[in-house]
């Protein structure tokens, strides 16, 4: 009876999974509060808006966070006429005004971005920027064809040439 009172062991506690970390859904802040060169040269910024937070890219996209005095109809008017007024082609709107949010998703040569405006969780009374754009990419000239200029003006030679022949004519 000994052998078989052996072979029983005490019961393994299952292994708890460690508690869960909250991650942050944001990529951390750059050190400075300045526009980044790699936003868009052209992309319209509320008058007056205030840079809160230039957030690092996280991929190929990067975030920044504006709070303006402003109320949502005339900032959703600006943005509207601001973004066709520089060639920004805006895909969807969505318009919630009993939130006070309006979201915009548009492609500025064929980079898709987005603005979201709402109420600033600090102060009700100032609304928040949320502007979201793809980095622009970076092309590595040492893996690009030479570029070719050719000094020929013009219609050549083969220009000059005699259309294809028939089938019948080859078959001659």
């Amino acid at each position: 009876m000994f052998g078989f009172m052996a072979c029983k062991t005490a019961p393994v506690a299952a292994p708890v999974a460690p508690p869960a970390v909250q991650a942050s859904m944001t990529a951390p802040d750059e050190p400075s509060q300045a526009l980044p060169p790699d936003l868009y040269k052209s992309m319209p910024i509320y008058p007056g808006a205030k840079i809160e937070h230039v957030r690092k890219p996280k991929g190929a996209m990067r975030e920044i966070l504006f709070s303006a005095d402003a109320q949502m109809p005339q900032m959703v008017a600006f943005y509207k006429d601001e973004l066709k007024k520089n060639d920004f082609h805006i895909t969807s709107s969505l318009i919630m005004p009993a939130r006070k949010i309006w979201s915009c998703d548009f492609h500025y040569n064929g980079s898709p971005g987005s603005i979201m405006l709402f109420p600033s969780d600090q102060d009700k009374s100032k609304m928040t920027i949320d502007l979201i754009y793809e980095l622009p990419a970076h092309l590595d000239e040492s893996m690009m064809e030479p570029k070719e200029d050719f000094d020929v003006e013009g219609p050549g030679e083969i220009a000059q040439q005699a259309p294809n022949p028939s089938e019948k004519e080859k078959r001659n």
